[in-house]
């Protein structure tokens, strides 16, 4: 039995991760997802031209075998190169082609999803589950260019993914992504989690295939104190409507904020009652947990770490202040986020009321009022 190698199709990876020299390790699961793929629609090509055959032949996924033989620049062009197999009694003439016949049906799906056609009437009900799963860890600015610069060429994203789910009808959606909130339940003899969300505090279930993640959930397990906001790296399920549903495998964990702003926040947990010399009323952990969201927020955009304070009344002020002026927001017990700048020079001010959850309003206020009162 000899064997011989050709490039099987041709990918280039654009936007996001891509523009950068190299492959990023993480996905790398994605040309097992495609190799599987296309065996998948290769075997139903297979099963609709012999319709009196129940069983493809023995050795049929086998035959197939996909490499990753080069990484060219250019975004990123990954070089995949089937192996050929002399197993000239696994085939006839008929069906020699079928694999590279899969790869076009394919792209043809694809293509059609794009243009608003719909999955084709020849593509695989049994590959579709496949098909939804391949490209997972696509983020929203990234995407796969298959044979560019042919009449071939399409190009496919997580937006054409989503609509192969909606058209598929496949209500559960699965993807890589970030998940933040926090830990309030384990049970590591069944291998699950209880997972409290950041957005909406929906609790969910998480699940976690390696024993070695037990002790970073145990860390940041939630018990008396104010447990710490985590950022899981995790392969989740999520709903059309974007939202998670349930987390299948936690791939790693850490905290969404520097150790010294979370330190911050448990020391505000922590007080009492009566903490202003006989008066101040105590922080609730739901406004903490409003502050911790407001703070990732300004994370994410690389805005400075505020002072943190505790009022008397219940409620949490943050203060960016500078040389020539400064913003400062008061997160009452109300539910309101109260917002304020000011500059030095001029005496210019400007305030604002928010009610809680506007995140994005209240972080646009922030910076604005850094770049037009401070800068």
């Amino acid at each position: 039995m000899g064997t011989d190698s050709r490039t099987f199709g041709s990918w280039r990876l654009r936007g996001g991760r891509y523009e950068q020299a190299g492959l990023p390790v993480e996905v790398l699961a994605e040309f097992a997802r495609y190799e599987r793929l296309v065996v998948d629609v290769a075997r139903g090509l297979y099963k609709q031209r012999h319709a009196r055959r129940q069983r493809v032949p023995r050795g049929f996924a086998s035959s197939f075998s996909l490499r990753l033989s080069d990484i060219q620049r250019g975004s990123v062009i990954p070089v995949l190169e089937r192996t050929i197999v002399d197993s000239d009694a696994l085939f006839d003439d008929h069906d020699a082609g079928i694999f590279e016949e899969a790869r076009m049906v394919i792209q043809d799906a694809l293509r059609s999803i794009q243009e608003g056609s719909g999955i084709p009437r020849n593509f695989p009900p049994h590959a579709l589950r496949e098909f939804s799963s391949f490209g997972r860890t696509l983020r929203g600015d990234e995407f796969i260019e298959f044979d560019s610069g042919t009449p071939n060429a399409v190009i496919y994203s997580q937006s054409v993914r989503r609509k192969i789910h909606e058209q598929a009808r496949l209500e559960r959606f699965e993807i890589e992504t970030l998940v933040l909130g926090q830990v309030t339940g384990l049970s590591a003899d069944k291998s699950t989690f209880e997972f409290r969300l950041a957005r909406g505090e929906k609790v969910i279930l998480g699940r976690f295939s390696s024993d070695d993640i037990v002790a970073d959930l145990k860390q940041y397990l939630e018990r008396s104190t104010m447990a710490p906001t985590v950022a899981i790296s995790a392969v989740a399920i999520q709903s059309m409507e974007d939202e998670i549903i349930e987390i299948q495998d936690v791939l790693s964990i850490e905290p969404a904020l520097p150790v010294d702003w979370s330190e911050r926040l448990s020391e505000l947990h922590d007080l009492e009652a009566g903490w202003l010399d006989g008066v101040g009323r105590q922080v609730s952990r739901k406004v903490l947990r409003e502050v911790e969201s407001l703070l990732l927020e300004f994370l994410d955009e690389q805005v400075q770490r505020p002072y943190i304070y505790p009022t008397e009344d219940g409620g949490v002020q943050l203060e960016w202040p500078y040389a020539a002026g400064e913003v400062t927001l008061t997160v009452t017990a109300d539910e309101k986020v109260e917002a304020y700048a000011f500059s030095k020079s001029d005496d210019q001010e400007d305030g604002k009321a928010f009610e809680w959850r506007h995140l994005s309003e209240i972080k646009d206020f922030v910076i604005g009022g850094i770049a037009r009162y401070v800068d």
